[in-house]
C-alpha cells in the first residue's frame, strides 16, 4: 500500500467507512439539534462544537495542501473553533463537514505522490484528530443516552 492509498483508506475511515473505530458519518446520524447541543457540565464539548472544530482544522489543511487561501474566518485560539461562528444550521454545518471530507478525498485521489508524500505527516496527524473527535461524539452520545449499539461500538 503506498501514501496515497493509505492517506485515502484513512481518509474513508473517518468519513464514512466504519471499520475498526466509528465513522463521522455512523457517528452523527440522526443527530438532532437538542442533542447536539446539549453538553454535561459547562466546561464540556457539545457535539456540534466538536463538528465545527473537525470543520475548521480540516477546511484550514485541505486549503493547505492545495496551497490557496486559509479558512473563511480567523480565530485567535483553538477553543475558538468549537464556536459557530458563521451562525450555521446544524443542517448546514452536517452538509459542510460531509462536503470538506468528501473533498478531501477527491484531492488526495487527484494529487501527485510527490505532493501528497511532502504532507503525509500533518494528513496523517489530521486523520488522527478526526478518529480522536469522532470517539468523542460517541462518547457524549452514549452518556445522552442516544447512542444505538447496530451504529458501531458498543
Amino acid at each position: 500500500m503506498n501514501t496515497k492509498e493509505l492517506l485515502l483508506s484513512q481518509l474513508n475511515a473517518v468519513h464514512n467507512k466504519s471499520g475498526w473505530f466509528v465513522s463521522l458519518t455512523q457517528a452523527l446520524k440522526e443527530v438532532t439539534v437538542d442533542e447536539a447541543m446539549w453538553k454535561n457540565h459547562p466546561n464540556a464539548n457539545t457535539i456540534w462544537g466538536i463538528v465545527n472544530h473537525l470543520l475548521y482544522y480540516n477546511q484550514a489543511y485541505l486549503s493547505r495542501f492545495k496551497g490557496t487561501r486559509g479558512t473563511r474566518y480567523k480565530i485567535d485560539t483553538n477553543a475558538q473553533s468549537f464556536n459557530n461562528l458563521e451562525g450555521y444550521s446544524w443542517e448546514k454545518t452536517l452538509f459542510l463537514i460531509n462536503q470538506v471530507m468528501q473533498e478531501w478525498k477527491q484531492v488526495i485521489e487527484d494529487s501527485t505522490y510527490n505532493h501528497i508524500n511532502e504532507r503525509a505527516e500533518d494528513l496523517t496527524h489530521l486523520t488522527i484528530h478526526n478518529a480522536y473527535h469522532i470517539g468523542q461524539i460517541v462518547d457524549i452520545r452514549k452518556q445522552q443516552g442516544t447512542w444505538k449499539s447496530e451504529l458501531g461500538v458498543d
